[in-house]
């Protein structure tokens, strides 16, 4: 199957989801966030990064996860066609784009969205390439996030797509080099 096929069907799943159920898989995914910070206390006092969810993706529930575990969480940032990432000065705005005002950071560790993951790591994004420019050149920890259908057996893959050391959905976190669930 095809990127762009698995894709499209992958979006046409997510957007028949209800604000509830995004709700629900995004609590879920929250409290597995935070049983992997938990896991992981060193990243607790690295610069991590997170994203704005777009309309039917499942993500992080901020508040609850800065409520639980103290942490410097920065977005992305758009400037002219290269992705970064800033930490907001105050509550993150924006759609895809972190709102001004912030301050630029280099995330050690990078909350990514997707469509799909596979066990090995591999992600099929939206199709634009903003994570796989940013993180050819990054060595921040990838942490794929996902709603447990979003994981697929194997997707396709290019050379310049990135792959995830780690996976988290609803469900659990899956170490991609260990090939382990916890």
């Amino acid at each position: 199957m095809s990127k762009e096929v698995l894709r499209a069907q992958l979006l046409n799943s997510l957007s028949q989801l209800s604000e509830d159920e995004i709700g629900s898989l995004s609590y879920s995914l929250t409290n597995q966030i935070i049983k992997f910070l938990k896991l992981n206390p060193d990243l607790t006092s690295q610069i991590g990064s997170a994203y704005l969810p777009l309309k039917a993706e499942i993500a992080p529930v901020y508040q609850m996860l800065l409520q639980s575990i103290p942490l410097a969480l920065s977005f992305p940032v758009l400037e002219g066609t290269q992705m970064h990432f800033a930490i907001p000065d105050g509550m993150p705005r924006g759609g895809v784009w972190l709102d001004r005002p912030y301050h630029k950071v280099v995330p050690d560790w990078i909350l990514v969205p997707g469509v799909a993951f596979d066990w090995e790591g591999a992600r099929l994004g939206r199709g634009k390439g903003y994570y796989d420019r940013y993180l050819e050149s990054s060595d921040a920890l990838r942490i794929g996030l996902a709603w447990s259908e979003q994981m697929k057996e194997k997707i396709p893959v290019e050379s310049h797509d990135c792959h995830m050391d780690f996976i988290i959905t609803e469900k659990f976190c899956w170490d991609v080099s260990q090939q382990i669930k916890f």
